[in-house]
Order: C-alpha cells, then structure tokens, then sequence
C-alpha cells in the first residue's frame, strides 16, 4: 500500500512541476482510489491495472501535455513499473524506458522474436486487455514474460504490465524451420538465453565453445562484461579478446556495431566468412544485451561482386 501511495504521490508532485506550477493538482487522482482499493505490488495484475486508471485519472483532471511529460520522465519508473502512453493513431506520445519509440508506430514494434506484437497491445478498447510477450525488464535487464494491460480512452492508449522471470529448459523451446533465417535466427538465441538462464554462464560458454554446435552457417557468440568474448566457436581465439576490437574484412568496425545491442536487440550488416562455405559472404547479424551480456547469431548471403573484398 505505501509503494502505491508512493506512485501517486510522485505523479502528482511531477504532474504540478511540469505544468509549470501554474495550478494545483486536483484531488480526483489521490481520491480516486479509496484505501480498500489501494492493491500492492504483491498484486502485480491488479496493480499493473490501477497504474494505467491512474494515469488516465491524472489525463482527466491535467490533460495531454503534463501525463505526457510526467511518463516521459524517468522519475516515472519505479523499478519494473512504467506507463506508456499512444495517440489515436498508434504513435508513442511517452514511453520513459525507451525514449527512442516517442514518434513511431507501436504496431510496427517488433517484439524479441520479431513478431509485432504492438498489433495486438493497440487492439485495446475501452474494455482493457492484456498481452503477453518477452520483453526486457528495466530493473533486472534481463528478458523475461511481460504482461501488459492495455486500455483506450478518448482515443488515447494507456498502458503498463508486469515481469515474470523466464528461463525455460531450452530443450522445451519449439523448433523453428531454416527456411526463415531470420526466425531461426531468433530462434537460436532465445535458446541460448534460456540456456544461460537454465544452466549458468559456464555452462552456456563451453555449450557454445564447442564446434560440435556450429549449424552450418549458424552459430552462436557470447560477450560477458566488458564485451569481452566468452565463446565463439568458429574462432576461439576470439575468446577473453574485446569485441570492439573486432574488424571485418573490408575494414568495418563491425564489432563497435554490435556491441551496440540493447535488451530488444538489433540487426547488422556486414561481411564475414561463413564458416560453412569458407566465403566471405554478407551477413545479416542479431544481437541483444540480457543481463549485460551480448548473445548474437546471424545468417549469411553470398556477397556481391560489387562488396567483396
């Protein structure tokens, strides 16, 4: 009860410094909520759903312009928690964790396997819903199962969720065909994610140290603190080396590119030998950051006349 209290005392106190102190903030916000409706955070789905009436309750009585700047402000999260706010056409208007979303599309989103699965959060009515996905959390920075409540009102998205901790058996992961590289590519890391989560970082590095788990052209990489390469098994000794440091053939900072990986991860393109056909070829590189480490994977295409060195 004091956490929730704590929220809606910070939103309030944000909600007037944004405003300019112009005018006080209303009483509807902290009336809105009686202490038999106060939940906890040992509640996280009812809690979850009573941030989002809140900052709808704050939209009411502040309007548009002090619930954006409020929850764009990092003084909005609380550990895990953090609202996220669209227009009536789906464009982020706020978004505190990832600041670089303000502007675009959520249903173009991706999620961590590629999915969009901003679609299925922006098909909130006035109803509510809630979505589940992979997602990192900004207190542990580590992917791990989100579920979002979503709600619209005057048009406006409001929503926020919460973390449960995800470290499946990696053997329990479902296939994923080769015929979609990019999905197997996904596939790929997530597993060795969970592998990490499921069996420690040693383990995960001598699993992927060993050429016996290079797939043809797939195969996985790992950075630990630092960036420093924990295993890499079409180059060993790349192993205890800084990632940074790593050039590609036509002299592109291509691991500078790499480690810039955050917790939804990102794709690169370069050129790299393909350790099945022995060819500089280009490649199309996944990375993302899980508990400060870099896991990566790629596929490869052959190299135009016009790029090969």
């Amino acid at each position: 009860m004091r956490n929730f209290l704590l929220i809606l005392l910070i939103i309030g106190f944000a909600a007037i410094c944004l405003t300019g102190c112009e005018r006080p903030m209303t009483k509807p916000m902290m009336d809105a909520v009686t202490p038999t409706d106060m939940p906890t955070m040992d509640d996280p789905e009812t809690f979850a759903m009573t941030l989002v009436q809140g900052a709808v309750d704050l939209y009411k009585t502040e309007g548009r312009e002090a619930i954006i700047a409020y929850h764009n402000s990092p003084a909005s999260i609380n550990g895990q928690w953090y609202v996220f706010i669209t227009d009536e056409n789906n464009i982020y208007l706020a978004h505190p964790v990832k600041p670089e979303f303000v502007g675009r599309d959520i249903t173009q989103i991706p999620g961590i396997d590629g999915t969009l699965i901003g679609v299925e959060i922006a098909m909130a009515t006035s109803d509510g819903r809630w979505t589940e996905y992979l997602w990192p959390n900004p207190e542990t920075n580590k992917l791990e199962q989100k579920r979002t409540w979503s709600i619209r009102h005057d048009g406006y998205l409001f929503a926020a969720g919460y973390y449960e901790p995800w470290g499946p058996d990696p053997a329990t992961l479902p296939a994923v065909s080769k015929e979609d590289p990019a999905a197997f590519t996904y596939a790929i890391i997530l597993a060795a994610i969970a592998r990490y989560e499921f069996e420690g970082l040693e383990a995960t590095a001598t699993y992927y140290n060993d050429p016996a788990n290079i797939d043809g052209q797939w195969y996985v990489f790992i950075t630990g603190e630092h960036d420093t390469f924990v295993a890499h098994a079409p180059r060993p000794d790349f192993v205890g080396t800084d990632l940074k440091d790593v050039i590609g053939p036509d002299g592109s900072p291509v691991g500078v590119n790499i480690a810039k990986a955050t917790g939804i991860g990102l794709w690169i393109e370069h050129l790299w030998p393909n350790p099945e056909s022995g060819e500089v070829e280009s490649k199309r590189t996944w990375a993302i950051r899980h508990d400060g480490y870099i896991f990566g994977s790629g596929y490869y295409e052959p190299a135009s006349e016009e790029t090969t060195p």
